[in-house]
């Protein structure tokens, strides 16, 4: 089974040559591979066999996952899109988007933005952590892109995997607003702090896709006082109206861009170097053969690499 990202690839290249039959398949095989994406595979799958005319096994599907999970899906999407436009008139489809519209403002009444902490095992006495903070992609969360940086505790970094509290699905999560995620990235950046032996001068921003991005523009920004910046694949909405606010000369910065040689990026990566040519922080990119919008297998070398450009080991 390949990697979920490929799976994506492959099913909206199949979805846009209204391939859904073959695009139905491919959900119903990867469903039981990926348990962790069971909300996006599902309502896939709801899409699928309400395009094929199938609306007695789309209203199965969901009733079956509102049964059997905590699914929920945004509830203007189960009413407005329309590849769901065949199932609009049943009443009980109805009464299940209902359900999770009753699902969906309980989560985000009780939504609180988390972080899951990796310490290294031993400290010598003194001794203060470097930090990294890395901020998930969108849709995603901290537990799915945890196992991608958590290994770096073992070379004696504090690593703080972080999840936004702005939810739109079951278990999907996104740093839509702004506002909002500079304010939950700073409050948990002085918890660490206040829990931690913080190294100041060895404080790491990174983030995959949007988390990328909203890590860029903390970092940046001064928002976060970090020394470097890592962004696997950033995507960054404001990055136009971003750079002429900045100054021309910002000290103390240093920025690794990692993307997949098969990326379609739409020109972000040159606007995030132009971006940091027009401000002074040295910058590095690193080109992945073979990968698309995803995490490298071997990620963990190509960490190692990002940490000694951005944030070299300080003399003694």
């Amino acid at each position: 089974m390949p990697a979920f990202s490929k799976v994506v690839t492959e099913f909206f290249d199949l979805y846009a040559r209204q391939a859904y039959a073959e695009a139905l398949a491919l959900v119903e095989t990867s469903l039981p591979a990926f348990p962790d994406r069971h909300t996006e595979l599902t309502t896939w799958q709801i899409c699928m066999q309400s395009r094929l005319g199938d609306t007695a096994g789309a209203v199965h599907t969901l009733s079956n996952a509102i049964q059997t999970s905590t699914y929920w899906w945004r509830t203007t999407a189960l009413r407005q899109d329309p590849d769901l436009a065949a199932l609009q008139d049943i009443t009980e489809y109805q009464r299940l988007v209902s359900v999770c519209e009753e699902r969906q403002a309980s989560a985000l009444k009780h939504s609180r933005p988390e972080r899951l902490v990796f310490a290294p095992p031993a400290r010598r006495a003194r001794t203060k952590y470097p930090l990294l903070i890395t901020l998930h992609g969108w849709g995603a969360s901290a537990q799915l892109e945890a196992p991608h940086w958590q290994g770096l505790a073992r070379q004696g970094w504090l690593v703080a995997v972080l999840r936004s509290s702005q939810q739109f699905a079951d278990g999907m999560y996104n740093w839509d607003d702004d506002k909002r995620a500079r304010r939950e990235v700073r409050a948990h950046y002085k918890a660490l702090c206040a829990d931690f032996p913080v190294d100041p001068r060895r404080v790491v921003l990174a983030g995959f896709s949007q988390g990328g991005g909203r890590a860029l523009n903390m970092a940046i920004t001064r928002a976060i006082p970090a020394r470097g910046f890592i962004g696997l694949g950033p995507y960054l909405d404001e990055i136009d109206t971003l750079a002429p606010t900045l100054p021309p000369h910002i000290p103390n910065l240093r920025a690794y861009l990692i993307a997949g040689a098969e990326e379609q990026d739409e020109g972000m990566f040159a606007k995030v170097e132009a971006l940091c040519a027009g401000t002074g922080v040295p910058f590095c990119q690193e080109i992945i053969p073979a990968i698309g919008h995803e995490y490298p297998s071997d990620f963990a070398p190509i960490l190692k690499r990002a940490l000694a450009f951005v944030a070299p080991p300080l003399p003694n």
